[in-house]
Parts: structure tokens; sequence; C-alpha cells
């Protein structure tokens, strides 16, 4: 178990945020439950515990909702659906593809490694997970029930989940929005946001192009809080909120392109982006860092010539 205790947080009467505030996840009741991403291997244990602390029996909670597919958004799923077998995982058509790829499993393994060690070496815990049985690590990953646009996931005593489908950041990416307490599940969509810092590492690790369209489309959703993927809760003022996403995503994509235009190595600013990047977030390894830096300057370039791609009405 980790050193640090995390207690579950109430955000309002029917929606609580678990996990760790770099990892994240969300509980949201009504007289059935969901959680909200799947966290990561080092986070079950806690996830576990705070449900617990609530006082909710496990088998009101029926679905677990994926914004994504990527390896620290899916950790806890193998022991959460190990613990809870009755969890149907719920997640995009294009989510559930992308799980039953082959290579898949690897990736999870490598990534959720490398995320337990830095988790270790930061002290938020203090020991290894245990282990699956299986070093092989045979878990089948699957989407039980896909959703797509327009969509809703109804919880009972008037909590109705919408599905939003917002491509750019992963293409398998959906957000959720609440309409009667106003909470929106925002994932990733607008990047890594460190509020204690005001600062964004804008994220399109797809389109560049299709991560700003899925930014407009939730900035005009009346949401009172949006919770994020990594970092926890933004509260109130969403607009501004996503009018500085995409801010900081302009700003973050002219300045490639004018050092590029300037005839500046690609290598040398993926080096000075990355080195930004890990005082303002280490959650991930330097080199992997690095290798999402030079793929979000091949987004750049692709997106050269698009115009008005900044622009919220």
């Amino acid at each position: 178990m980790s050193e640090k205790r995390y207690g579950p947080t109430t955000i309002t009467p029917n929606f609580y945020q678990l996990g760790m505030h770099s990892y994240p996840a969300y509980l949201s009741m009504g007289d059935d439950g969901m959680l909200i991403e799947g966290g990561t291997g080092a986070t079950f244990a806690i996830i576990v515990e705070q449900i617990k602390e609530l006082g909710i029996n496990p088998e009101r909670i029926k679905y677990l909702a994926l914004t994504h597919t990527h390896p620290d958004h899916i950790g806890a799923i193998p022991q959460l659906k190990k613990l809870w077998p009755h969890l149907k995982v719920v997640g995009s058509a294009v989510a559930k593809q992308m799980l039953q790829r082959e290579e898949a499993v690897g990736e999870f393994l490598q990534i959720d490694h490398s995320i337990t060690e830095i988790l270790i070496i930061k002290n938020d815990i203090s020991e290894w997970p245990a282990e699956f049985e299986n070093p092989t690590f045979d878990v089948d990953f699957v989407v039980d029930m896909v959703v797509g646009e327009g969509d809703k996931l109804d919880l009972g005593s008037g909590i109705v989940w919408n599905v939003y489908e917002t491509p750019g950041h992963a293409p398998c990416h959906i957000s959720l929005y609440e309409e009667k307490e106003g909470t929106l599940a925002i994932g990733d969509v607008t990047g890594f946001y460190v509020s204690e810092k005001n600062a964004f590492w804008p994220n399109y690790f797809q389109s560049l192009e299709t991560y700003c369209n899925s930014i407009r489309k939730l900035s005009a959703i009346p949401a009172k809080r949006g919770a994020l993927g990594h970092n926890g809760m933004v509260d109130g003022q969403m607009d501004k909120y996503f009018a500085k996403a995409m801010k900081a995503t302009e700003a973050f994509h002219m300045d490639i392109l004018e050092r590029l235009d300037k005839g500046e190595n690609p290598e040398k600013i993926s080096i000075d982006k990355t080195k930004l990047v890990y005082l303002l977030t280490n959650l991930q390894p330097f080199a992997s860092m690095q290798n999402l830096t030079k793929l979000l300057i091949r987004r750049s370039q692709q997106a050269a010539d698009k115009e008005n791609l900044f622009v919220i009405p």
C-alpha cells in the first residue's frame, strides 16, 4: 500500500474523485454506479480502498467507462475486472479495436511498469503492486459495451451521461457529460494541464485539426466543472479553461513551425520542448516524452497549411 493516504474526494453529492492527483479515476453514482477512467496498475488498490471508505457496495457499480485506451488510462482494468467481474467496460468502437491489437498488452506492460517505477521514485507509493499471477499477462482487454456520439448511460435517479466523440489526442477518445450536476469528463482532450502552474502540454498525438475540433465541441457544452484525465478537476469557468487550452495549443504549434522555418534541426526542437515538458510533468521517462514530442512536431508539420484551427466561436 501507499505510504501516503489517498482519500476519496466528494465533488458533488453524486460524483467522487478517486485514485491519486496525477492519475485520477472518478465515480458517478445514481441508482447504479460508473467508474470513469481505468486507472493504472499502481492505483488499483487505492481505488478499491477509496470505494470501501465511501461505503459504496461495489455490486452497485455497473460500468467502467474509458475515455481512451492509452496505457496510463487502462492500467487497473485487469485487476478491477478480476475483483468485480460484473463490471462492464464501456468505450468507443475504435477503443474496442485498439484493445484487440496484439501489441496492446506489450505496450501496456512497458508503460505501466515505467509509471509504477516513477511513482515509487517520487514516493507516491512505497512498493510494487502485486504482480499478476501469470507473468506473461494473459489478460483479455475487452470493451463490453460500445458507445458513440449521442449515446446515453443512464445510472438512474436523474444521473445520465451523454457521450461525445472527441478524437485528436487519441482516435478512440470519448468524453462524457452529465447534465443534472453539470460535470464533464474531459479525459485528455485538452492535453496535460497543471493547474498549480497554469500550464498546458498540448497532446495532439493523432491530429492537430481533430484535436482542436474536439476542444471546440466541448467548449459549447454548458458544464460547471471538468474532470481531467490527469491532475484532477477544473471547477467553474469552463469557457475560459477551453480558451486557455486552445491558446496554449496554438502557441506550442506556432513555435514549432517558426523554429522549423528558421532551419532548426527537429531533433534539437524535440529536446528543447521535452525539457520544458519534463519540468511540467515527469510522469514518464524523458526518452518516452521526447518520442511524443517528435510526434507532435510531425503533426504540426502536417497541419501547417490549415486555417482557423484555433478559433472558438
